[in-house]
Protein backbone atom coordinates (compact mmCIF):
# COMPACT_ATOMS: atom_id res chain seq x y z
CA UNK A 1 0.00 0.00 0.00
CA UNK A 2 2.99 2.79 0.69
CA UNK A 3 4.57 1.74 -2.80
CA UNK A 4 1.19 2.10 -4.36
CA UNK A 5 0.66 5.68 -2.41
CA UNK A 6 4.31 6.61 -3.34
CA UNK A 7 3.55 6.09 -7.12
CA UNK A 8 0.50 7.73 -7.17
CA UNK A 9 2.36 11.24 -5.29
CA UNK A 10 4.70 10.60 -8.00
CA UNK A 11 2.16 11.71 -10.46
CA UNK A 12 -0.39 14.49 -8.69
CA UNK A 13 0.22 17.54 -10.72
CA UNK A 14 -0.46 21.00 -9.19
CA UNK A 15 -3.08 23.07 -11.90
CA UNK A 16 -1.33 26.75 -11.62
CA UNK A 17 -3.64 29.22 -12.97
CA UNK A 18 -1.86 32.46 -14.42
CA UNK A 19 -1.50 35.49 -11.74
CA UNK A 20 -4.45 38.28 -12.14
CA UNK A 21 -3.91 41.41 -12.46
CA UNK A 22 -5.23 43.76 -9.91
CA UNK A 23 -8.17 44.79 -12.34
CA UNK A 24 -9.51 41.33 -12.58
CA UNK A 25 -9.12 41.09 -8.69
CA UNK A 26 -11.17 44.32 -8.49
CA UNK A 27 -13.70 42.79 -10.16
CA UNK A 28 -13.23 38.99 -7.79
CA UNK A 29 -13.04 41.15 -4.86
CA UNK A 30 -16.19 43.35 -6.24
CA UNK A 31 -18.45 40.25 -7.33
CA UNK A 32 -17.96 38.53 -4.28
CA UNK A 33 -19.31 41.41 -2.49
CA UNK A 34 -22.56 42.09 -4.77
CA UNK A 35 -24.70 43.76 -2.34
CA UNK A 36 -23.07 44.30 0.64
CA UNK A 37 -22.15 48.04 1.11
CA UNK A 38 -19.01 47.64 3.63
CA UNK A 39 -16.00 48.03 1.22
CA UNK A 40 -14.42 51.37 0.40
CA UNK A 41 -14.12 51.34 -3.36
CA UNK A 42 -10.16 52.88 -2.63
CA UNK A 43 -10.00 49.78 -0.20
CA UNK A 44 -10.77 46.97 -2.71
CA UNK A 45 -8.44 48.65 -4.82
CA UNK A 46 -6.06 49.17 -2.43
CA UNK A 47 -5.68 45.05 -1.56
CA UNK A 48 -6.36 44.56 -5.28
CA UNK A 49 -3.01 46.28 -6.32
CA UNK A 50 -1.08 44.90 -3.51
CA UNK A 51 -1.56 41.41 -4.52
CA UNK A 52 -1.52 42.14 -7.71
CA UNK A 53 1.99 43.54 -7.53
CA UNK A 54 3.03 40.69 -5.24
CA UNK A 55 1.20 37.15 -6.90
CA UNK A 56 -2.12 37.81 -8.46
CA UNK A 57 -3.44 35.55 -6.00
CA UNK A 58 -7.47 35.73 -5.69
CA UNK A 59 -7.24 33.47 -2.93
CA UNK A 60 -5.41 35.58 -1.22
CA UNK A 61 -6.78 38.52 -2.28
CA UNK A 62 -10.00 37.91 -0.74
CA UNK A 63 -8.19 36.23 2.39
CA UNK A 64 -6.84 40.00 3.14
CA UNK A 65 -10.89 41.17 2.59
CA UNK A 66 -11.59 39.50 4.95
CA UNK A 67 -9.27 40.01 7.57
CA UNK A 68 -9.62 43.50 7.08
CA UNK A 69 -13.42 43.19 7.33
CA UNK A 70 -12.35 41.86 10.97
CA UNK A 71 -10.11 44.37 11.94
CA UNK A 72 -12.98 46.63 10.90
CA UNK A 73 -15.63 45.28 12.86
CA UNK A 74 -12.92 44.81 15.74
CA UNK A 75 -12.66 48.63 15.89
CA UNK A 76 -16.45 49.20 15.67
CA UNK A 77 -17.32 47.12 17.88
CA UNK A 78 -14.83 48.85 19.89
CA UNK A 79 -15.79 52.31 19.79
CA UNK A 80 -19.76 51.03 20.43
CA UNK A 81 -18.61 50.15 23.62
CA UNK A 82 -16.32 52.99 24.48
CA UNK A 83 -18.61 55.31 23.98
CA UNK A 84 -22.05 53.70 25.07
CA UNK A 85 -23.37 54.65 21.37
CA UNK A 86 -25.90 52.57 19.12
CA UNK A 87 -25.02 50.22 16.65
CA UNK A 88 -22.41 52.13 14.01
CA UNK A 89 -22.09 51.45 10.62
CA UNK A 90 -19.37 48.90 9.40
CA UNK A 91 -16.87 50.63 6.71
CA UNK A 92 -13.60 48.47 5.62
CA UNK A 93 -11.00 51.60 4.70
CA UNK A 94 -7.58 51.82 3.24
CA UNK A 95 -6.36 51.44 6.94
CA UNK A 96 -8.19 48.23 7.47
CA UNK A 97 -6.76 46.72 4.72
CA UNK A 98 -3.20 47.95 5.27
CA UNK A 99 -3.64 46.58 8.76
CA UNK A 100 -4.33 42.93 7.46
CA UNK A 101 -1.67 43.31 4.92
CA UNK A 102 1.21 44.28 7.27
CA UNK A 103 -0.34 41.25 9.96
CA UNK A 104 -0.09 38.67 6.66
CA UNK A 105 3.04 38.72 5.54
CA UNK A 106 5.22 39.99 8.87
CA UNK A 107 4.76 36.33 10.15
CA UNK A 108 8.48 35.42 11.35
CA UNK A 109 9.45 32.59 7.87
CA UNK A 110 8.83 36.12 6.21
CA UNK A 111 11.48 37.72 7.68
CA UNK A 112 13.79 34.57 8.02
CA UNK A 113 13.63 34.96 4.21
CA UNK A 114 14.19 38.61 4.17
CA UNK A 115 17.20 38.29 6.61
CA UNK A 116 18.35 35.19 4.31
CA UNK A 117 22.15 35.18 2.69
CA UNK A 118 21.91 36.00 -1.12
CA UNK A 119 22.76 32.77 -2.24
CA UNK A 120 20.24 31.69 0.14
CA UNK A 121 17.49 33.93 -1.73
CA UNK A 122 18.65 32.62 -4.89
CA UNK A 123 17.93 29.45 -3.83
CA UNK A 124 14.32 29.81 -2.60
CA UNK A 125 13.60 32.44 -5.91
CA UNK A 126 14.96 29.06 -8.00
CA UNK A 127 12.42 26.94 -6.33
CA UNK A 128 9.48 29.25 -6.76
CA UNK A 129 10.03 29.29 -11.15
CA UNK A 130 10.79 25.82 -11.00
CA UNK A 131 7.84 24.80 -9.36
CA UNK A 132 5.52 27.36 -11.25
CA UNK A 133 7.26 25.95 -14.61
CA UNK A 134 6.50 22.44 -14.00
CA UNK A 135 3.16 22.75 -12.29
CA UNK A 136 4.42 20.18 -9.63
CA UNK A 137 4.34 20.54 -6.00
CA UNK A 138 8.07 19.61 -5.36
CA UNK A 139 11.21 19.23 -7.66
CA UNK A 140 14.84 17.46 -6.97
CA UNK A 141 17.68 19.13 -5.69
CA UNK A 142 19.60 18.32 -9.44
CA UNK A 143 16.77 19.81 -11.24
CA UNK A 144 17.01 22.74 -8.46
CA UNK A 145 20.20 23.19 -8.85
CA UNK A 146 20.64 23.81 -12.68
CA UNK A 147 18.04 26.14 -12.52
CA UNK A 148 19.78 28.24 -10.36
CA UNK A 149 22.74 27.74 -12.65
CA UNK A 150 20.38 29.13 -15.17
CA UNK A 151 19.66 32.22 -13.16
CA UNK A 152 23.09 33.07 -12.00
CA UNK A 153 24.34 32.90 -15.40
CA UNK A 154 21.92 34.73 -17.10
CA UNK A 155 22.19 37.64 -14.00
CA UNK A 156 25.95 37.31 -13.88
CA UNK A 157 25.92 36.15 -10.61
CA UNK A 158 29.26 33.23 -9.95
CA UNK A 159 27.45 29.86 -9.29
CA UNK A 160 28.61 28.26 -5.94
CA UNK A 161 28.61 24.75 -7.01
CA UNK A 162 26.81 21.68 -5.69
CA UNK A 163 28.10 21.58 -2.66
CA UNK A 164 27.77 24.86 -1.25
CA UNK A 165 24.27 24.67 -2.92
CA UNK A 166 23.28 21.77 -1.10
CA UNK A 167 24.34 23.29 2.44
CA UNK A 168 22.14 26.01 1.65
CA UNK A 169 19.51 23.89 1.31
CA UNK A 170 19.78 21.76 4.64
CA UNK A 171 19.96 25.34 6.42
CA UNK A 172 16.67 26.11 4.75
CA UNK A 173 15.58 23.08 5.83
CA UNK A 174 16.64 23.36 8.76
CA UNK A 175 14.50 26.84 9.10
CA UNK A 176 11.73 24.15 7.62
CA UNK A 177 11.21 27.41 5.32
CA UNK A 178 11.16 24.23 2.41
CA UNK A 179 10.85 20.57 3.49
CA UNK A 180 13.90 18.15 2.18
CA UNK A 181 12.63 14.10 1.66
CA UNK A 182 13.93 12.31 4.71
CA UNK A 183 17.15 10.40 4.14
CA UNK A 184 21.02 11.19 2.93
CA UNK A 185 21.73 14.50 1.13
CA UNK A 186 21.54 13.75 -2.54
CA UNK A 187 21.01 15.45 -6.30
CA UNK A 188 17.95 13.22 -6.63
CA UNK A 189 16.87 14.46 -3.01
CA UNK A 190 13.44 16.23 -3.33
CA UNK A 191 12.03 19.00 -1.80
CA UNK A 192 9.16 21.30 -1.04
CA UNK A 193 8.59 24.63 -0.37
CA UNK A 194 6.63 24.73 3.23
CA UNK A 195 4.93 27.84 2.66
CA UNK A 196 3.15 29.52 -0.31
CA UNK A 197 4.99 30.87 -2.87
CA UNK A 198 3.82 34.38 -2.62
CA UNK A 199 5.35 34.77 0.91
CA UNK A 200 8.45 33.85 -1.32
CA UNK A 201 7.54 36.61 -3.44
CA UNK A 202 6.77 39.05 -0.56
CA UNK A 203 9.64 38.14 1.06
CA UNK A 204 11.95 38.85 -1.84
CA UNK A 205 10.41 40.91 -4.64
CA UNK A 206 12.01 44.14 -3.47
CA UNK A 207 15.61 42.79 -2.72
CA UNK A 208 17.94 45.42 -2.77
CA UNK A 209 20.70 43.06 -3.14
CA UNK A 210 19.13 41.05 -5.69
CA UNK A 211 16.70 43.22 -7.68
CA UNK A 212 16.46 40.89 -10.51
CA UNK A 213 15.05 38.22 -8.61
CA UNK A 214 12.15 39.86 -8.70
CA UNK A 215 11.50 39.02 -12.62
CA UNK A 216 11.37 35.46 -11.66
CA UNK A 217 9.24 35.62 -8.85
Amino acid sequence: MKRKNTAYRAWIQRLCFGPYNYQQLQEIISSRLKGLDVFEKPAVEFASRKVASISGDAHRALEICRRAAEIAYYHVKTQMSTVNSSKGKEIVTMADVDAAIQEMFQVPHIQVMKNCSKLSKIFLTAMVYELYKTGMGETTFEKLAMTVSCLCTSNEEAFPGWDTLLKVGCQLGECRIILCEPGDRHRLQKLQLNFPSDDVAFALKDSKDLPWLAEYL
